[in-house]
């Protein structure tokens, strides 16, 4: 079973590659909590780092806690300081967390390339997992090496701070050339996770943007059911999908799926359990591994069926960046999950408009057939135009046409010295609306009789993507930085709900410079 569950969960991670992007700080209006810092340039190399660089000793017990009156949160210092026990005392959960192997817990895991990844000194990863690419997570790796903590402060009875030399998982004894740190804060009636990467790789080749895990939450068998909101109308107390239940035949293959109200929560027989809300991610993958006869079975923390949520940032993660993301946890029933989540939603800003600035980073724009300048971002994103074609793609969002009639590019582009006067120059901006086929969750990988390209088609039929809206943009390519506006209310197909924007450059040489990419009303 654990063969399997390798061959063909890599196989998913390889199909969530390239899924919907989706975004994360805080600003006048928040389009992303990640954070990409560029104060921090590496000093040493990572070689450097490892050779100096010693383990915190916690002692004869690995375990530490944090906990208040409604929740105990602990933390497992000989693997990498990964959240390894979570009780809800209210109702008396005992542990809720799946530690079946070093690939379970609560945990970070980063992706990036190349693909498959080979090592520094020539280590090839297993082969079962080699679709992962660069794969850093917290815990350890599938040989069973542990990740090493190499500082843990407990800050106060309810914070506690891990810093970490991560694992590559699909090795087999190979640290990466990264670190993690995590700080965890109790609240009333859960915790919050600032995770933070800090890569200093000796490849500085800059890789396209891949999902990533923020983070990664397995519970044990008796928190089977997966819950969401799937449809058109977040934050207006709509009913809630239930994705994965008992004798439904579904969870395994993880399926894959949009969240505009931006939680999930895996649920026991009683509607309770925890629920996890990552403002930067509107797509998820989620599931239960284990067949339907183990849902709700009363089994633990060591034995292998498990649920699973995972919200989806896609993003670059370039050789040198420190980037950080917000993630909270919640326990209890659904109603109180949900109304936590939205709550958090409201502070975040999420009912506003999308205005992505890229001051200090990308805002989770990603990029097709082409790269940037690297990081650190200042003041704006450098971004080649090639002569084959390219494009740069928002994360996911989720906005109302009446509320954004008119989008701004404050932008300048320049052309290469060498570039032909019969050359484009138009972009083409396409807009994304949130389809049916948005409110219905998707198979990850084909397994036994259970086939993606059966699944899609068979749901197309009643739940289908919309095209996208196409506007020609007319572009000058003299360097000079200009606010270009494009007014959609004039558009039949710009109605309703919005997810994502889509900028593609003509096919020329040259420089686009994005400072903002916002939508704004008509006065």
């Amino acid at each position: 079973m654990r063969r399997s569950f390798a061959r063909n969960f890599a196989l998913f991670r390889r199909a969530v590659r390239f899924s919907a992007p989706l975004f994360v700080l805080t600003f006048a209006v928040v389009v992303s909590n990640a954070v990409a810092d560029e104060s921090a340039a590496p000093v040493k190399t990572a070689a450097e780092e490892m050779a100096t660089e010693t383990a915190f000793d916690f002692g004869a017990e690995p375990l530490r806690y944090i906990e208040n009156d409604r929740l105990k949160v602990g933390f497992d210092l000989s693997i990498g300081g990964a959240v390894v026990y979570l009780e809800d005392k209210k109702y008396e959960t005992g542990n809720m967390i799946n530690s079946f192997d070093w690939g379970r817990q609560i945990q970070l895991s980063y992706y990036s390339g190349p693909n498959p990844f080979v090592g520094p000194n020539g280590e090839k990863p297993a082969p079962n997992w080699a679709g992962l690419g660069w794969n850093p997570i917290q815990s350890g790796d599938c040989g069973g090496n542990k990740s090493k903590v190499l500082d843990f402060k407990k800050i106060d009875a309810s914070t506690a701070f891990v810093r970490t030399r991560p694992q590559l998982w699909p090795h087999k004894g190979v640290p990466a050339e990264c670190v993690f740190e995590c700080l965890y804060r109790l609240t009333a009636n859960g915790f919050e996770l600032n995770a933070t990467i800090i890569n200093n790789r000796s490849d500085k080749t800059q890789y396209t943007g891949r999902s990533q895990e923020t983070p990664a939450l397995y519970t044990n068998a008796p928190w089977y059911k997966l819950v969401s909101y799937l449809g058109d109308k977040p934050f207006e107390n709509e009913p809630v999908t239930v994705v994965v239940d008992k004798r439904d035949g579904k969870g395994w293959p993880w399926v894959n799926y949009y969240t505009p109200e931006r939680w999930s929560a895996l649920l026991d027989e009683n509607d309770r359990g925890i629920g996890v809300y990552q403002p930067g991610a509107t797509r998820t993958t989620a599931g239960f591994h284990g067949g339907d006869g183990n849902k709700g079975a009363k089994l633990g923390p060591k034995d292998g069926p498990t649920g699973y949520i995972a919200p989806l940032e896609q993003t670059i993660l370039d050789w040198n960046i420190r980037r950080t993301y917000r993630t909270t946890f919640v326990v209890g029933t659904l109603d109180e999950i949900r109304a936590t989540a939205c709550e958090l939603a409201k502070k975040d800003a999420l009912q506003a408009v999308p205005n992505w600035t890229f001051a200090t980073d990308r805002q989770n724009w990603i990029y097709g057939g082409t790269t940037d300048a690297g990081f650190p971002i200042s003041d704006c994103l450098k971004i080649n135009v090639v002569p084959a074609g390219c494009y740069a793609a928002s994360p996911g969002y989720f906005w109302r046409s009446e509320d954004a009639p008119i989008l701004e590019i404050d932008a300048a582009f320049e052309s290469a010295a060498d570039v032909s006067a019969d050359a484009p120059t138009a972009l083409s901006l396409k807009i994304e609306p949130v389809s049916p086929a948005d409110q219905i969750d998707y198979l990850g990988w084909s397994e036994g009789d259970k086939s993606v390209e059966k699944d899609r088609a068979e749901k197309a039929k009643t739940h289908p993507t919309l095209a996208p809206i196409i506007v020609p943009v007319p572009v000058d390519w003299d360097g000079e930085r200009r606010t270009l506006r494009v007014d959609l209310s004039q558009i039949d197909a710009y109605k309703g709900a919005m997810k994502k924007v889509v900028i593609d450059f003509p096919k020329r040489s040259g420089q686009a410079r994005l400072y903002r990419v916002g939508f704004v009303g008509k006065n």
